[in-house]
């Protein structure tokens, strides 16, 4: 599948995704979304394991990408526990527009960890993204029901907390994008998704474990938030099998650059779907983030 192909779809699944993810926030806690979107995982065990089987007729994986798959699953989901904390906390185009800075430092790390050259325009590119994804985000929320009638101190505690979530799920996401490249590197992309799977199949088990342990009650009879589970967990995970097969023929800094552009549409299904404001701020960011994705589609080549 040609590499533009896979980067569109894998855009277009993961804007979509957040908003799915917000729509199952209204009527669940971050807590149960996280884990009902875990169980859904399981059903991709089998169909990635009878994908592999029909392809190369072998479901074996080089051992060592066992070590790096199971670190991106874990690195992953705590991302995703920190962005849908975020997410219940705050508007999604804003949690969105933070957690989508993390291109600047995959530059970064993807030369100094893989060996990657540092192309100065594709360096130029992410700057411009997180530009734009930094002024969606500053741009000023809609209050919060709970904080409504209380002091500019408690919105400055609530706001700073929202942006430490969001900078811990940042920072964990772009981990995750260099761990994926690395077990790209060793096996097939299908492979990697498989063993990606089965991490996940272990997470969820050791979540309902700790849930457990907590005493979380889990609202298993809540049809909504199966829903949108469901569908989120789809986009996600058509997105991230689109994004490992491009990772597979471009360097990471590339495709994890580029892919960070789906705040953008993400934004305007915000303000279609969910009815968020459209802000001029917001929209300037918008705008920086198509000028950046475009400059660094000019470096696919190099």
């Amino acid at each position: 599948m040609p590499l533009n192909l896979l980067v569109a779809v894998c855009l277009a699944c993961w804007s979509t995704w957040g908003i799915l993810d917000k729509k199952a926030l209204d009527s669940a806690t971050h807590l149960d979304v996280l884990l009902f979107q875990h169980i859904i995982y399981l059903i991709e065990i089998p169909l990635s394991f009878a994908i592999i089987l029909y392809l190369y007729h072998a479901c074996a994986l080089v051992p060592q990408a066992w070590l790096w798959t199971g670190m991106a699953s874990t690195v992953s989901s705590l991302a995703t526990l920190f962005y849908l904390l975020a997410l219940s906390k705050a508007e999604a185009s804003y949690v969105l527009g933070i957690t989508a800075s993390y291109p600047i430092f995959v530059q970064f790390f993807a030369c100094l960890w893989l060996g990657e050259s540092l192309v100065g325009e594709r360096l130029l590119g992410s700057i411009l993204v997180v530009g734009g994804v930094t002024l969606i985000g500053s741009s000023k929320q809609a209050a919060h029901p709970t904080m409504i009638g209380k002091s500019d101190a408690e919105h400055r505690r609530r706001n700073f907390s929202i942006l430490l979530i969001c900078a811990l799920a940042t920072f964990c996401w772009g981990v995750t994008g260099l761990l994926d490249k690395k077990a790209v590197m060793l096996d097939l992309p299908i492979k990697i998704y498989f063993a990606r799977c089965l991490w996940d199949a272990l997470i969820c088990l050791i979540m309902y474990l700790v849930y457990r342990a907590i005493k979380h009650k889990v609202d298993y009879g809540n049809k909504r938030a199966w829903k949108f589970s469901f569908l989120s967990a789809l986009c996600l995970s058509l997105g991230t099998l689109c994004y490992l097969f491009a990772m597979a023929v471009s360097s990471a800094s590339y495709v994890i650059v580029i892919t960070g552009c789906y705040p953008l549409f993400m934004y305007l299904f915000a303000v279609l779907f969910l009815k968020e404001r459209l802000s001029k701020l917001r929209s300037a960011g918008m705008l920086l983030v198509v000028i950046g994705g475009l400059m660094v589609q000019a470096t696919q080549s190099q």
